[in-house]
This record gives C-alpha cells, structure tokens and sequence, in this order.
C-alpha cells in the first residue's frame, strides 16, 4: 500500500512549562502536523494530545491517532487509490462499492500499529468520505467509485479502422479477478479451526504419487518375506501418521482395530525418545519406537485367528449399535475402513490378499446405504395392519395405547400427541384389520370376519424366527382404487394407507446359543419355508431386498401370518462373528485346580 501525500498544517510547539499552564487554565489550541507515517511515532504528541482532549471542554473527546486513521484509510477508498489498487479493487469491487472488513484494513502496513482496532472504528465513524456498517465490521465509500479501474476491462469499439485492410481480429481474453472473502468461514458448532483442515479421511482425498524415497520406505517396511502380523503392524502406524485422528476417527478406529484382535492399550510406562534419537534412527526403528497398536503373535494361531478383511467389515456392521444411527456418522465411519483400505492397496502391504481388501472396500460402500435403511425400517415397521392385527389378538402392542387413560386427558397439547403415537386404539385397529383382510384376505377369511365376527380368528403358535426380506409387491391398481374409495369417504377421520406384501425367508440369527447345548445336540437349522406378510407401501419404501431383522411371528387360523414386532434390523451383509464376544469383555482362562490329597501331592 501507498501512503497519501503530506498536508501541511500549521505547527505548534509547547513546552512543558506551558503545558502545565494551559492544563490548569483549560483553555488550549493545538495543532500539528501528522503524516500517516509518522503520526504515531511521537510518543510526546500522543501524551500531550491525550492530556488536552481528556479535559477539553470537560468532554472526553477522540484519539489522538484518530485524524492519521481517517486521513489512511480514506487514502485506501480515494479516487487517487483506488483505480490501481488491485488488493483494493478485490476487497470492494470496485464500482460495487462492497463492504470491506475493518479487521483486513488493520492488518496493512501502514494500519497495524494502531490498537486496539475500537480506536479504529470510532476514527472511521467521524469520517465524511466513509460509512462504518455492520456494527462496526465492516467499511465502505459513501459515493461508489465512478471512475475506471483495473477491473475494467478494454474497449476498442470507438477506434476506427480502414474497411479495405482485412486484418485478422486478435481476441484478447480478458483478465478476471476474484473477488477477496471479506467475512470468515463460519466454523460448525462443536469444531475448531483445525477440525476444518484436511484430515485425510474426506471422499475426495488421495495420496500423491510415490517418490522413490517413499518406495524404498515401503519396500523396507512392507517386504513380503516378512510375516504378516509385522507388515500389518507397520502399516498401521504409518497410516496413522498419515492421517490427521481427530477424535471422531480416532474412536472408530481404534473400537476398529480392536474388533480385529489388534491391541490398542496405552504404553502406560514406555519412555519417549527425544527428537534427536527419533531422528537417528531408521524408518524401521522409528515405525517401532512410535507404535501405539501391536498385534500379540498368538494371531499367528491359525486354529484361533483367521486373516479375512471381508468378514471383518460384515462384522463391523454392529457399529450403529454401539455408536447410533446418525447418516453423517456412519459416512464417517465408512471413510475411516475405507481410507485404510486404500492405504493397503497403495502401498502393497499385503498382495496376497488384495482381493479381499476390495472386496471389503465394496462393503463399505454398501454399508453407507443400507445401515440408515435399516434404522429407517426399524422405526416404521411393522406397519399399522400388523400393529392392528396384533393390539386385537394379545400380542406385543395389545393394551399400550393409553391416549383415553384420564392421566393422558389431563396433559397439555404438547404430550398428548406423544401418547397417541405408542400404540392403537381397538375401535381403529379393528377398521384398519377389517380393511386388510377385504383387500388381500381369502373368501374363506373374508366370510369369517364378517360373518362370525374377529374372535373367529384363532391364533396357532408364535415364534421368534430371523428373516431375510427375498421380495417387495406393491399394492396393484385395484387395491389402490380400494383405498381411494375409502380413503373419500373416512380420510377425515382415520385416512387409511394402501398395503403392500412382503416376502421373506428364514435365515439363522447367529447368537452362539449351540455353545451352551449338551454334547450330541445340534443347533436347529431354519426350515425353508417362506413367509408372507401385509406391510404398507410408505413403510416398503424403507426396505430394501436382502434385509435381515429378528422378528416375532403370530400364526393364525385361516392362513394368516401377521409380524408381531421387530426386535434388530441388519443390512444385507450381516454377519456375527465371535469378535463380538471380544468387544463385551476379554474372556478369561479356565484353570482346574485339583483338590485335597492330590493338589498337596502336587506343590511337593
């Protein structure tokens, strides 16, 4: 930045005898001549000057620096300036005459020995040439810049040129400038200015190029003669290095490598190197000295531990579980296996399985679908027939509607309609029924509903059974005009949503129940059947084919199967895997002590 030329002013010299005088008096004048230069470099002016205003008039009245602010800043905004100052030009936009920040202003040059910035933006709300807007943030002209500017591009058009010459038309591209943001980024509650930097888990992210110092690195590091556990060991640390482990990462990672059998315990008596020894030492030694997670050398039982990083991610689908169903959330943990798994693959860790990092990595990406889903489905099934069918037969929902209880009548607006929410009332759950079984339901049901009444429905047998959604049908063209009609008649009262089926088989809920059956009995396997189930179509939306839910089944006479409730929705790839166990507690070792003569016989 430049500075305005000086203006000459008047000088008044005072001594300090006179000073004492005109302060007992109260009655001075002073002039002087400031430069924005030098107009705070006097420190005897300043004192002076603060003196004579503090009691002028018995008024408090500006800083002494205040003429030097305004006389700077309104050279900035000036028609002098302003057409050739490019930084300038990007700040205000020129003929735009944008507001420009106050806080930018005070860090140029010229500007940055004056503090704090409140003397700032007091100087400049006594300015003729400028407004201070935006409670003192913000500063712009009080007359937009009519003048030409850099950002101006030029124009030819007046100049004239002879139609006989046929010269070639030079197009001159013309320069664009950007404008400067002039207020902050606004950081998200629950972030810091960090936090917003790159952390190396964002979707777009990848890793430069490898430079051959970083592949002799890796070739140290990651040599195939090495055993697996210490190649994996290695990589870890250096991904970790890699990566910037704010704390939403650094929890799903390590809650991660855990469930894989990797330890992650604080090195609660180890000394750290200095940086001199860190720097002594090779890539190896470093890699080691630094390690915050190890894999103990029993996972080299093949007997007990399995390499497989395809079961793992299907495993690690117990993540909403323990950490919620948040969509964000899950993205985030998602990025977390999949960014490690592009770090495997890029550095060649482990070549002999890269088949099954990818096929881990296609886990990951379906998981980022499925996992809300599934929490999308919970919630809404299993529909209001089966909620029907169930608060009328004595199933999970029978008798939790407590809307018309005399405590709920009494409460304000706000709970009554939490209450109404949890579920049914008989008279609505009896239409909803009756409607169902008119639409989807048998001549032989249809007759024994309506003719002998609900009570001739008898239930048969319930069961708590796992099934796997195999297929979804819509409600047709005639159930819909059935709905249509109905819901013309009583939408004003109790609108009716259109069914749809559901079919699905049974599947295995793995739980580990067959640990504890005697020797000789084998676990039951799930009998290949299918079931078929009346859902409506909002609620069909939800779910998707291949879906997994451990559910409570009624069987009723006539052929009627309804699903009384539903306890755990998976997604398509669900697997459980003894790690879960891991994840509870770590199991202990049984030990039989013998007793009596031979534990005696024994410690001899």
């Amino acid at each position: 930045m430049t500075s305005p030329p000086p203006q000459g002013l008047p000088v008044s010299i005072i001594s300090q005898n006179s000073l004492t005088e005109a302060l007992d008096k109260l009655t001075i004048n002073v002039t002087t001549t400031m430069h924005p230069d030098d107009g705070a470099k006097s420190p005897s002016n300043k004192a002076q000057l603060a003196q004579v205003n503090s009691v002028e008039n018995g008024e408090p009245t500006e800083h002494p620096d205040a003429p030097a602010i305004r006389r700077q800043v309104e050279f900035y905004f000036s028609d002098e300036n302003l057409p050739t100052d490019l930084h300038m030009l990007q700040c205000c936009g020129g003929h735009l005459n944008l507001p420009v920040s106050i806080n930018r202003i005070c860090g140029f040059k010229r500007m940055r020995e004056y503090k704090p910035k409140r003397i700032v933006v007091e100087a400049l709300k006594k300015s003729a040439f400028l407004d201070v807007v935006e409670d003192g943030k913000m500063v712009k002209r009080k007359v937009p810049l009519a003048e030409k500017t850099m950002l101006d591009g030029d124009s030819d058009e007046e100049i004239a040129y002879d139609p006989r010459s046929k010269l070639l038309e030079k197009v001159v591209p013309k320069t664009t400038f950007s404008l400067l943001r002039q207020v902050r980024k606004e950081i998200p509650p629950g972030k810091t200015k960090n936090m917003m930097k790159p952390s190396g888990f964002e979707p777009t992210y990848a890793e430069g190029p490898i430079t051959p110092a970083q592949a002799e690195e890796d070739n140290l590091l990651y040599n195939t003669e090495k055993p697996f556990i210490e190649r994996i060991e290695n990589a870890i640390q250096r991904f970790k290095q890699k990566r910037k482990m704010h704390e939403m990462y650094s929890k799903v990672f390590n809650k991660w490598m855990r469930f894989g059998g990797v330890d992650c315990s604080p090195r609660m008596f180890a000394n750290r190197p200095s940086q001199q020894e860190i720097a002594e030492m090779d890539v190896e030694e470093r890699v080691r000295t630094l390690a915050t997670h190890n894999v103990p050398r029993d996972r080299e039982d093949p007997s007990q531990w399995v390499v497989d990083f395809e079961g793992l991610a299907k495993g690690s689908s117990f993540y909403p579980d323990k950490f919620g169903h948040n969509e964000n959330q899950i993205k985030t943990a998602c990025q977390v296996l999949r960014s490690f798994y592009n770090y495997i693959l890029l550095h060649n860790v482990c070549p002999e399985y890269e088949a099954d990092i990818l096929a881990a990595r296609k886990v990951c990406d379906l998981a980022e679908k499925e996992l809300h889903r599934c929490f999308q489905a919970g919630q809404h099934l299993p529909g209001k027939f089966n909620t029907a069918a169930s608060t009328l037969f004595g199933g999970y929902h029978a008798g939790l509607y407590v809307g018309d209880a005399e405590w709920a009548q009494a409460a304000t607006v706000e709970w009554e309609e939490e209450f109404t929410d949890i579920g049914m009332k008989d008279e609505e759950a009896q239409v909803v029924f009756k409607t169902g079984v008119v639409v989807y339901g048998t001549d032989e049901l249809y007759e024994a509903v309506h003719g002998e009444g609900i009570k001739s429905i008898k239930l048969l047998h319930k069961e708590t059974v796992g099934l796997t959604l195999s297929r979804i049908q819509r409600a047709t063209s005639d159930v819909l005009e059935i709905y249509a009609q109905q819901n013309k008649a009583w939408a004003h009262k109790l609108p009716f949503q259109t069914l749809g089926k559901m079919f699905c088989t049974p599947f295995k809920i793995s739980g580990f129940e067959q640990w504890d059956l005697p020797k000789g009995y084998k676990f039951l396997e799930p009998m290949n059947q299918e079931y078929e189930f009346w859902v409506e179509d909002e609620t069909l939306d939800m779910c998707f084919e291949g879906m997994k839910m451990r559910a409570s089944v009624m069987h009723f006479s006539h052929g009627i199967t309804v699903l009384d409730s539903v306890g755990e929705v998976h997604p398509s790839f669900y697997e459980y895997l003894p790690n879960e166990l891991w994840m509870v507690r770590k199991p202990k070792i049984v030990k039989l002590l013998k007793r009596g003569a031979e534990a005696e016989a024994e410690a001899e």
